[in-house]
Parts: structure tokens; C-alpha cells; sequence
């Protein structure tokens, strides 16, 4: 069945484990916190809530957002309530269905335009400060894991908004942050803080981290990929990618 193969099997499941959804026809998806623009937890929006209960909707189901910490997104199906993920890869190691990918971050380096710093590659980060995205190992390859393994500089922090403050106060060398997220704490920080963004130098030295919806069920795994299809072409994703700019 040429749907069945665009879902990958991360691993099999427990016989009975998959879960249909309730009477209401809504499906509970676990999204991690502090990700401003894509999950947003106060207002139940963002890219990708938006973008998934958009896709779930075009195949007539609702969809509920249940919020948990970013280390715990990796075990949320082991809640029974939790039908799917958001926001994990295949390197995750989670044994479930995978959907097609849905969003891709631009993650990159970012430094100030007056420390005048030049990256060319990733090994070039060993001599400065470096503050990540939680995780940043897991996504970013083998050698961005092993710099991080040998520069006591190194550091992650799950507060993102502190990435931009830190670097603007020169507290820190190097971020490694997604583009949107950066350019979204940039605003936040004027907001409530009233604090000026500076210029910046952005190095792309990671390729686009795609992730995938990780569902209980292969059958919700393929609706879901029905509905992205249906968002693309009609225009709705571009839509909601629009209004997060």
C-alpha cells in the first residue's frame, strides 16, 4: 500500500496499543513548551499547532494540544491519552509511526556583527562560547555533538528569550537557535523588556532539521499525512507560516 510506505515504522508496537480517537473525534497531541513561534503555549496557537490541528481538521478531526517539557516529548506516548508528538526526527529513537515532515527549522550560528566573528564550519565553534537549543546534539549531527562534547563553553538552555539577552549583553560568543525563534525573541525582548536587538552575523552551517508528527496508530499517521496534503495545496500552510512573520 503506497500511503502505508510514506508512513515509517520507527519500531513495532504493543498489540492493542494503538489508539483511536474519542467519541468527540479529537485527537490529543503532545507539544513541548517554550518554542515560540511554532507551539505558543498561552494562546494554544503557533506554526505548528496551527499547521497540525489545520491537517487534522481537513480530515474532520479536532485536535487538543496537551503541553509537556521538551525532555519529556521522547516518552509521551507511553501516556495513554497521547494519540502523537510533534516536533521529533527520526533520530529521536521513538518507536512509533512517523508522518511526512510537516516543518523544517532553519537552525544556524549566530554571532554579533561587531565581534566581527567569521564561522565557516562547525569545528570553528571550539573556540568561542556556545549556548544551544535543548537538544542540540540529538539534531545537529555528529560533529556539532562532538564540539559540544569538548567545549567547556558549551551550554543549552530551554528559556530561549536568555540567547538573544546574553548575546546582546556579549555574555555569550555564539547562539544556536532556529531563525524564526531568534527573529521571534527579538521582538519579545523589545516587548518586555525594552530592549534594542543589535546587527548580527548568521552562518548556515547545519542543514534544515525536519520533523515529523510520531503517531500511536498507523492509521491516524496516514490521516494526518491526507490532511498536510490537503493544507499544501490549498494554500492554508502557507498561510499560517505567513502569519508568524
Amino acid at each position: 500500500m503506497r500511503s502505508a510506505v510514506r508512513c515509517l515504522l520507527g519500531g513495532l508496537l504493543a498489540i492493542g496499543a494503538a489508539a483511536a480517537p474519542g467519541a468527540d473525534n479529537t485527537i490529543h497531541v503532545a507539544f513541548g513548551e517554550s518554542l515560540e513561534p511554532y507551539v505558543m503555549v498561552d494562546s494554544n496557537s503557533g506554526i505548528e499547532v496551527d499547521i497540525i490541528r489545520a491537517a487534522f481538521a481537513a480530515r474532520g478531526l479536532a485536535m487538543a494540544p496537551q503541553y509537556v517539557s521538551q525532555p519529556r516529548l521522547a516518552t509521551a506516548l507511553e501516556h495513554a491519552d497521547i494519540e502523537a508528538v510533534a516536533t521529533l526526527g527520526r533520530q529521536s529513537g521513538v518507536r512509533a509511526y512517523y508522518s511526512n515532515t510537516y516543518i523544517a527549522y532553519e537552525d544556524v550560528a549566530i554571532t554579533l556583527k561587531s565581534r566581527q566573528i567569521r564561522l565557516t564550519q562547525i569545528s570553528d565553534l571550539n573556540q568561542y562560547s556556545v549556548l544551544a537549543f535543548p537538544r542540540a546534539t540529538l539534531y545537529l549531527g555528529t560533529e556539532f555533538r562532538t564540539m559540544a562534547s569538548n567545549n567547556p563553553r558549551y551550554a543549552e538552555t530551554a528559556d530561549q528569550l536568555n540567547q538573544n539577552r546574553l548575546l546582546y549583553r556579549d555574555g555569550i560568543d555564539v547562539v544556536v537557535a532556529d531563525r524564526r525563534i531568534f527573529q521571534w525573541m527579538d521582538r519579545k525582548q523589545e516587548l518586555q523588556f525594552h530592549e534594542q536587538a543589535q546587527p548580527v552575523d548568521i552562518y548556515h552551517l547545519f542543514p534544515p532539521t525536519t520533523y515529523q508528527l510520531v503517531c500511536r496508530s498507523l492509521s491516524l499517521c496516514e490521516t494526518f499525512n491526507q490532511g498536510l496534503k490537503i493544507i499544501q495545496s490549498n494554500g492554508q500552510y502557507d498561510k499560517i507560516l505567513a502569519t508568524y512573520r
